[in-house]
């Protein structure tokens, strides 16, 4: 078998290729990932291998060691694992060299206290929620809050 699979005929949209495993199985290229899934357990015993850089393309062991070192997906990985290789390098935003002046210091700011929720929450007229308790703790939490309340003469 060889390399890539066949092209049978060409259409609007789309080539027609046929299956590595099935000659009579003819796959638009769009759908051939999908049929391989379910062409390949039919044909466990072919010995037939998957490429590295691509899912569709299968080929027996011998033609793989071939089809490797010069698969048309490999330059996607070869630009993965060396980007330094580019050709037209690009400088990412936090590569830019140089640096910016600013008159602001945030470290020069006041000293606020950090904020304390519960103690915020005790002199405002907020219901706390006391689901996921057992009952005698949401009752004690209820009694707990209209305590509160009333000493607050928020109620």
């Amino acid at each position: 078998m060889s390399q890539e699979p066949v092209k049978v005929a060409p259409s609007d949209k789309d080539d027609i290729l046929i299956c590595p495993f099935d000659e009579g199985h003819s796959i638009l290229r769009s759908r051939m990932a999908v049929h391989l899934v379910r062409c390949a357990p039919n044909h466990h015993g072919s010995k037939k291998v998957n490429c590295p850089f691509n899912i569709t393309h299968i080929c027996t062991i011998t033609e793989m060691k071939i089809h490797v070192n010069n698969c048309p997906n490999r330059s996607a990985f070869e630009e993965f694992v060396n980007p330094d290789r580019l050709t037209a390098p690009c400088m990412l935003p936090h590569e830019m060299k140089g640096e910016i002046k600013c008159s602001e210091n945030w470290d020069d700011g006041p000293d606020d206290p950090t904020y304390n929720p519960s103690a915020n929450c005790a002199g405002k007229y907020l219901i706390c929620n006391p689901q996921g308790n057992p009952p005698a703790v949401r009752r004690q939490i209820r009694d707990m809050e209209r305590l509160r309340f009333q000493r607050n003469n928020k109620f």
